[in-house]
């Protein structure tokens, strides 16, 4: 399969996953048209157009023409540098690989992580807050990731890639999705007696029982084993990246009792105590995996030979 069609399909997999549903999605990149239609030559020259068929700012193409041929994929949590050198270390060693897969994103796709935070509206709205709420505390927190990146140095694996001819491309919204789906629907949904009981139950998940082992298990940050969990809710799973700490009051306000997170702020976790919300962080590392697992299983349909080499923090994981 080429490079551009195995990365479409991930785009088409995380709106088919994404709360919002694919046609308020589709709305979105309709109005991306309108606006490039409206723009100057000049303003035109600045245009991502990938906005006009892509919802998911923070995932894309970061070297390659697209029409690469990928039937190994290096896959890899954080694939930096060092990661790209160890894969260019491998093929002169005889190892084929075709291009890597990046969750975190890089270049471009970090440039723009602020534009999918938006996403953690609708995914508060469906834990009971009001979306004038979530909008008004997410605004400023926004803003913040927005000047903190662009300080960053976004292009460096960009350009190491492009040196060593390496095609690679980041999958991070799109899988993270997934991963929340999959939360809400295999842990979310069910009655547990105790936070005791969930953990129980994360840990019967392959990714976090590998983890667990490894000495990373899903862990209490707030809250008791013994304590009844009350309503639970993924909401720290896809979005971008962690909210503002106020929405930690707005979910409690809204009856939730116990929140799954991949990873919790210090800000979040005193938010937490505060307000007497129970929180799990059910390990950042492990949590990536799955949605990465989840999204190669649905590409494999498409592309039977596809093969992976795990590194960074990945391990594959096959459901039928």
């Amino acid at each position: 399969m080429k490079l551009n069609q195995l990365f479409e399909y991930i785009i088409q997999y995380g709106m088919e996953a994404d709360i919002r549903g694919k046609k308020e999605l589709e709305k979105k990149l309709k109005k991306q048209k309108e606006k490039l239609q409206k723009m100057s030559a000049k303003e035109k020259k600045l245009f991502d157009e990938e906005r006009l068929w892509n919802p998911f700012s923070d995932s894309r193409i970061i070297n390659g023409k697209g029409n690469e041929e990928i039937t190994v994929l290096a896959v890899g949590i954080d694939i930096e540098t060092p990661e790209l050198l160890l894969i260019d270390h491998l093929r002169k060693h005889g190892k084929k690989i075709d291009a890597a897969l990046l969750h975190h994103p890089e270049g471009r796709a970090l440039a723009d992580l602020d534009k999918v935070m938006d996403l953690q509206v609708d995914v508060l709205e469906r834990a009971g807050v009001p979306v004038n709420h979530s909008e008004a505390q997410l605004k400023p927190r926004v803003e913040r990731i927005w000047r903190a990146i662009h300080a960053d140095n976004l292009f460096r694996v960009e350009r190491a890639a492009e040196l060593l001819g390496i095609p690679a491309f980041n999958c991070h919204t799109p899988s993270d999705n997934l991963v929340w789906e999959y939360m809400e629907k295999h842990i979310c949904s069910k009655k547990y007696d105790t936070l005791a009981d969930i953990l129980e139950e994360l840990c019967k998940i392959p990714e976090y029982e590998y983890y667990a082992k490894k000495g990373n298990p899903p862990i209490i940050v707030n809250g008791f084993k013994e304590n009844r969990p009350g309503k639970i809710v993924a909401t720290e799973f896809t979005g971008g990246t962690n909210g503002p700490e106020e929405q930690i009051e707005t979910q409690s306000r809204a009856g939730v009792g116990t929140i799954l997170s991949m990873h919790v702020t210090e800000k979040s976790l005193e938010k937490a105590k505060e307000h007497h919300v129970n929180m799990i962080q059910c390990s950042h590392m492990a949590s990536d995996v799955i949605g990465l697992n989840l999204m190669l299983d649905k590409l494999a349909r498409h592309e039977k030979k596809l093969k992976v080499i795990e590194l960074s923090g990945f391990i594959r994981v096959e459901r039928k």
